[in-house]
């Protein structure tokens, strides 16, 4: 069977599950992890046949994506600022969006341009802090989360990336201060509220850690609350939060951080969306 059709015939199987535009974009991203072609040489060798083992890891793949699992955590693999990182069930996968709080972060840093101490709080895959290390490599930084698998799978991919962090295994929530004092308090933390699972993607709710996804109706921005309370004895001065918000909580998070002594702006991520703010300390 031809590359060509053993795309045709995946695509076939998984066109009632997703779209066009993600099902071409899986369907290359499954071809590569087995085959190692990209989708450059992929298309070069459309009319090679596949061999019976490729097949049939292939069909084995195919059935995984019918149940909704993610195809990253099917290959293990997702991709954050360019870089390949491990994951699995017990972290989040990446999204584009934190990429552009990551991005925020190091062009603060640059102006700044002095070696900062900087603590991520929510490690998951480890992608933020060791984004931020590879940009920022005089930067001492480390991290926090409360799974210790999460930490697991961050510690690999910081090993991976020949990257040196601090990791710390804590709830956050219940931690009355900080170990150390920081330039900057970076954190995606959960902020999904509960009430939402029923109009959020199946591959979401069933596949992804809900202990990072979801928060209480109750209080959705409880996190941030502790974080810019701990931030009041762990920031140095002119310290900074930076914090990556649901779509349609900025105006209620920069409430919050001003009623906590916060001077806070708020950023749109690439659709437009409120997606991101940062706060310092008012004088």
């Amino acid at each position: 069977m031809s590359l060509q059709d053993t795309k045709q015939a995946i695509k076939h199987q998984l066109t009632s599950i997703y779209d066009a535009l993600e099902l071409n974009s899986i369907v290359n991203m499954l071809i590569e992890e087995v085959t190692g072609w990209d989708a450059l040489h992929q298309n070069i060798h459309k009319n090679d046949a596949i061999e019976e083992a490729q097949l049939i890891q292939l069909e084995n793949y195919t059935q995984e994506l019918l149940t909704g699992k993610p195809i990253q955590y099917i290959i293990q693999k997702a991709w954050f600022m360019g870089k390949a990182y491990f994951v699995n069930e017990h972290v989040l996968i990446p999204r584009p969006e934190t990429e552009e709080l990551v991005e925020w972060v190091i062009s603060y840093a640059e102006i700044i341009n002095k070696p900062l101490s900087i603590v991520d709080i929510g490690t998951g895959s480890g992608c933020i802090p060791i984004a931020l290390k590879l940009a920022l490599p005089n930067a001492n930084i480390s991290t926090i989360d409360v799974s210790s698998k999460a930490i697991e799978v961050a510690k690999q991919n910081a090993a991976t990336h020949t990257t040196t962090i601090h990791f710390i295994e804590q709830d956050i929530l219940q931690t009355k201060q900080l170990e150390d004092k920081f330039d900057i308090i970076v954190s995606n933390p959960p902020y999904i509220p509960n009430r939402e699972k029923a109009s959020m993607q199946e591959q979401v709710i069933y596949f992804e850690p809900a202990m990072a996804l979801f928060v209480s109706d109750h209080f959705p921005l409880q996190f941030y609350s502790k974080i810019a309370q701990l931030g009041k004895q762990a920031l140095h001065k002119n310290g900074q939060l930076f914090f990556e918000i649901h779509y349609d909580q900025g105006q209620a998070v920069l409430k919050l951080l001003d009623e906590m002594g916060y001077t806070a702006e708020l950023k749109q991520d690439m659709y437009g969306k409120d997606r991101m703010v940062r706060a310092s300390l008012k004088n």
